[in-house]
């Protein structure tokens, strides 16, 4: 996970002929030095333009280049000549010593968004025999398609970015354009913000944090991430669960029964779901669906193995039966409207409980309204049983007792005593709710006896009267109402086992997805997190101290472990620090991140981009330790690139005394050049 910049060409075709530079980049060290107004801006905000991350700095998609190419330049005779054409060429290498040289356009007549890579070291060697493919880039997929630019980037930099969440938005990659500004501070905005200034348009929650996880390869969004995706397998699976359960319900209620015993919500213990069954109703009881079967294969078997009497002989019985039917739809009758009325009362009873719920929801939020006011005020309201609480006028003599005010409830207890009235009315009507759906259903079942008594009772009147030779209809009848009615309960219970045994493949599936839960650390952070966050800090202090930071000592700060901001004391470092010391803190964090890759497993791609370090009128000696301890990185094996306009003298001074790579123009950057380059 390396990347090294190794030359910038700069091209603009002019109506005075090819104006343009190469800036070569060593290893370690490399300051490059131009006047304000030459062309040192052209060089750093090229580089991010031949990479197709401009949208770094806006979201617009306008060139962040300056005139001198995209519509005129100024040469050193002070001439103004105008820009035909340009284009800028960069040559980076990753850890593989992979090399390929990236072109893009500036102004031509082919689209911007195309990028040309020329797959070796097309300007340090000038080799024009090399492989070429055409890219795109701001594009929708430029960061998720095969000829996308940042697709591939990412993959020739040995990355693979995290997917991440959005606000109002499905996941999506975290793309270049966040996580470069931890390693690439441009002069515009780059200073503005520590760790660094992240673009927050593209939506993506805790964009700063995701950047930073990334950049240091932290587990804890992994983790996050890891427990958010099982959180949603688990509602997933409750879900159909829950759907499942719902569907057999309304099918078992159909055939006049109920399900008991199964949960409605998946449980680990594998034997909750023997334990499940099918209640049938039986007048006013509910009875197990197998026992109902044994019965009717009992009857049934009882009534295959005797002969079909005549009308005659089962005269009597048949009026004994009829007598029988009629009391018992007397009573189910009987039963029906008490539970009605039951049925009326209750609801009444529900509909007052959920009015109370309801006056109570608003009591709760004025007493909560209340409270706020007088924490925002700083002001405690208390009523006094002998002063007016408006006027503080003395209340004596009134009609009503003074007795009355004498133990006022302050508004926090107000609050919890509504809340507990509102939590126990709130229980009162669930229960009130189970009770009704437990009625319904007796009352569909009720309903189902009922039909089922009364064409009994017209079959029994009938045969009274059919001729006594004739076979008993009422025989034949109840045989082939138990054929039907067993054939029907074998069908319930074949439904009932199948959607059992779908039920046990979900309860497979969430212990599993439990057992996959219990093996994520419950840490918030891992050790290994732990363990670079505390060498981050200790390099931030280090650094701090190298600097001269001294708003407060450099041993008082810490990398907070939620926003991976330098912090005081659980405290993030805000305006209580002066302008210079809070660049000297964002050298300090920068130099941190390239200093860790060094020491722990990191995707840092072991570069720091400066561009005009020296901000805010740092002092020279703070400025000197500075590319002091940049210039160690190529012990390291790292690229450090500072650009400045720096007094040139001073400059000179400083890098005279440390290893570095030096890039300095003495008039503006873009010169003419000879015919053929």
């Amino acid at each position: 996970m390396t990347l090294r910049i190794r030359r910038l060409r700069l091209r603009a075709v002019t109506t005075d002929g090819v104006y343009g530079a190469d800036v070569p980049f060593t290893s370690g060290l490399t300051v490059l030095w131009a006047d304000n107004t030459k062309g040192k801006s052209t060089c750093m905000q090229g580089m991010l333009y031949a990479l197709g991350l401009e949208r770094m700095l806006s979201p617009r998609r306008e060139i962040p280049l300056p005139h001198a190419m995209t519509s005129y330049l100024n040469t050193d005779e002070e001439k103004r000549v105008e820009v035909l054409e340009s284009r800028v060429s960069l040559e980076i290498a990753n850890g593989d010593e992979q090399v390929i040289t990236v072109n893009r356009a500036v102004k031509a007549s082919t689209d911007t968004r195309l990028i040309t890579v020329e797959f070796g070291p097309a300007l340090s060697d000038g080799t024009t025999d090399l492989k070429r493919q055409n890219f795109f880039v701001l594009d929708p997929g430029a960061a998720q398609r095969e000829d996308g630019f940042h697709h591939f980037l990412e993959g020739f930099l040995g990355w693979r970015l995290p997917q991440v969440r959005r606000y109002e938005a499905p996941e999506t990659k975290l793309y270049l354009e966040t996580v470069f500004p931890l390693f690439w501070v441009e002069q515009k905005f780059g200073w503005t913000a520590i760790p660094a200034a992240i673009p927050t348009y593209m939506r993506i929650r805790e964009v700063h944090k995701r950047a930073v996880e990334f950049i240091v390869d932290l587990d804890v969004h992994k983790l996050e991430m890891e427990r958010e995706r099982l959180a949603e397998r688990i509602a997933a699976n409750a879900k159909e669960w829950s759907g499942t359960r719902q569907e057999l319900e309304r099918f078992v209620a159909r055939g006049g029964g109920r399900i008991a015993a199964l949960s409605e919500s998946p449980l680990a213990e594998p034997a909750s779901l023997s334990n499940a069954h099918v209640q049938l109703a039986e007048g006013t009881e509910w009875i197990p669906l197998n026992g109902v079967v044994s019965r009717l294969r009992e009857i049934i078997a009882s009534l295959s193995s005797s002969d079909i009497p005549v009308v005659e002989d089962k005269s009597e019985e048949t009026a004994q039966k009829l007598q029988k039917f009629t009391q018992l739809v007397d009573e189910l009758n009987a039963e029906r409207i008490r539970l009605h009325s039951v049925q009326q009362l209750k609801l009444a009873d529900m509909q007052s409980l959920q009015r109370r719920i309801a006056v109570l929801d608003d009591d709760l939020l004025k007493n909560i309204d209340v409270q706020r006011l007088q924490r925002y005020s700083g002001v405690t309201l208390a009523l006094t049983p002998d002063r007016c609480p408006t006027c503080e006028q003395a209340l004596v003599d009134t009609l009503l007792s003074q007795e009355a005010l004498s133990a006022v409830m302050p508004v926090s207890d107000n609050i919890e005593y509504i809340r507990s009235q509102k939590k126990m009315f709130e229980d009162i009507l669930a229960r009130e709710r189970s009770d009704e759906n437990e009625r319904r259903d007796q009352l569909s079942a009720v309903g189902r006896r009922l039909k089922d008594y009364y064409a009994q009772i017209r079959l029994l009147r009938s045969e009274l009267v059919a001729p006594g030779s004739n076979p008993s209809a009422t025989v034949i009848e109840e045989r082939v109402r138990a054929e039907a009615r067993m054939r029907d309960l074998e069908a319930l219970q074949a439904i009932f086992d199948d959607a059992i045994d779908r039920l046990r493949g979900l309860q497979e599936v969430y212990v599993t997805l439990l057992q996959e839960r219990a093996r994520i650390p419950t840490e918030k952070l891992s050790e290994r997190d732990q363990d670079k966050l505390n060498l981050l800090t200790a390099f931030v202090q280090n650094r701090a101290r190298d600097f001269g930071f001294s708003t407060f000592s450099p041993a008082e700060l810490s990398i907070s472990e939620d926003t991976y901001r330098p912090e005081k004391e659980g405290f993030e470092i805000g305006f209580e620090t002066s302008a210079s010391d809070a660049i000297r803190l964002k050298w300090a964090y920068q130099l941190g991140l390239l200093e860790l890759a060094n020491e722990k497993a990191t995707n840092h791609p072991g570069v720091l981009v400066f561009d005009e370090p020296r901000q805010q009128s740092s002092s020279r000696p703070s400025f000197q330790r500075l590319l002091d301890r940049a210039s160690d990185a190529k012990k390291r094996g790292q690229q450090v690139i500072f650009s400045t306009s720096e007094d040139l003298e001073t400059l000179k001074n400083i890098i005279s005394t440390i290893e570095c790579g030096e890039v300095i123009f003495p008039g503006y950057i873009l010169q003419k050049l000879p015919l053929g380059n």
